[in-house]
């Protein structure tokens, strides 16, 4: 009996071997339609710039590829094939087969006086690929699709470059966004002399990296995602192949922000607030959802985004007991009454007291859902089927909560989404 079933199993190897040696899958038979996109950063810490050069080793695949010119950001664009540069717009048409274009880039930004949300000094960059990397319009024969990479030239004396992708070797890094064909290196970045301390939480690697000597608490944050991951994956269910975080002193923006796979925490900022708000999961669950509001004539829904991010940034620790219910009760108390004022929570321009009303409806919202499903559902099964649309509007939350319970939710008639 064994020897047949070692005999079946035999064949069955060989059947399968058989099959991938002469029946290819098919992004092997589409080999022709790939391309090599490769980028190339170089930073510039003398002039405050970085050096950009974009590669295409197919060019005939690329009919042209446009981006926003920023002439107060980007100088020194040049390129093989046609190329046309007017104040408001680059336009390349790539040369047959290997073609690249280059450019210089401005890093330094200025999000309120005196708070740079990028910058760069003769020992570290910290800045945004989205910010770097041009977004680029791009026609292509069709089925075309790239491989990508980010590769990463530092000065003398800078140690290490960090981002959210993964590292093929060294300082080159594997660029993949399924919703693009042309790939392209977005999310947190900083490079120089840096401290970064690393750990795999569940399925996900973790760094936390800042510049050397500053106050950033990368121990701290570490311990702390051990700690609430595994409640995050049960809220969501989809967590990152690789996060970083990025943390800084003045004059870094004093806040937080998230990328694509990474985030941004000034190192002043502590990771659960004195109010037990966490700006820390407040970020990351913005960086895990990916959700945002529409902005129509008929409202910003942004407050869905916000305030989940909100909601989850003390949630998480409750459901992972790092609180009482008795504390948990106390934030909602105050948040209610920080936000008590607001009258609409659909306004243009939102606040904090809009995001603490947010809140206070989303957790009415949350205990509605589970006392009409009987425990069945949560805001998590909500939050999860919202993550599939990312851009959100009322309806959308109407619908998903609606699709739950059987009817229209009780909660989402407030005048405060009138």
């Amino acid at each position: 009996m064994k020897t047949s079933i070692r005999r079946l199993h035999f064949l069955a190897v060989s059947a399968l071997y058989f099959l991938l040696l002469f029946c290819p899958p098919k992004i092997y038979a589409d080999d022709d339609l790939a391309y090599q996109l490769d980028y190339n950063l170089e930073f510039l810490p003398a002039s405050g710039q970085a050096a950009v050069t974009i590669t295409i080793d197919k060019g005939q695949l690329i009919h042209n590829v446009r981006f926003k010119n920023l002439p107060d950001r980007y100088s020194d664009i040049e390129a093989d094939g046609k190329l046309s540069v007017s104040k408001s717009e680059v336009r390349w048409q790539p040369a047959d087969s290997k073609s690249r274009l280059s450019l210089k880039v401005k890093i330094a930004h200025e999000r309120d006086p005196g708070e740079f949300d990028a910058m760069i000094t003769k020992n570290w960059a910290i800045f945004r690929g989205d910010d770097i990397f041009p977004a680029a319009k791009t026609e292509f024969v069709n089925g075309a699709y790239s491989l990508a990479t980010l590769n990463v030239t530092l000065p003398s004396g800078w140690t290490s470059i960090e981002t959210g992708w993964p590292r093929k070797k060294g300082n080159t890094f594997r660029i993949h966004n399924p919703d693009r064909k042309f790939d392209r290196p977005t999310g947190w970045m900083i490079a120089g002399a840096l401290g970064t301390r690393r750990a795999k939480v569940r399925k996900t690697s973790i760094a936390i990296s800042a510049p050397r000597g500053s106050d950033m608490r990368r121990m701290d944050a570490l311990t702390f995602f051990n700690f609430v991951w595994p409640e995050l994956k049960n809220a969501f269910k989809e967590t990152p192949e690789k996060l970083l975080v990025v943390g800084m002193d003045d004059p870094m923006w004093r806040g937080g922000l998230s990328g694509s796979n990474s985030l941004f925490l000034h190192s002043d900022r502590p990771i659960v607030s004195e109010n037990g708000t966490s700006p820390l999961l407040h970020e990351l669950t913005h960086m895990v959802t990916r959700i945002s509001g529409t902005k129509t004539d008929a409202g910003n829904d942004d407050w869905i985004a916000e305030g989940l991010a909100e909601f989850y940034s003390f949630e998480l620790i409750y459901r992972a007991g790092g609180m009482t219910d008795k504390r948990r009760q106390t934030i909602i108390s105050k948040l209610d009454k920080w936000g008590e004022n607001i009258k609409c929570l659909r306004q243009k321009n939102a606040s904090g007291a809009t995001t603490a009303r947010a809140v206070v409806l989303l957790d009415e919202l949350d205990k509605e859902i589970r006392r009409r499903s009987k425990d069945k559902y949560s805001i998590d099964h909500v939050t999860r089927e919202l993550m599939t649309k990312r851009k959100v509007s009322l309806g959308d939350l109407e619908e998903s909560v609606e699709g739950l319970i059987g009817s229209k939710s009780k909660t989402l008639r407030s005048s405060l989404l009138q």
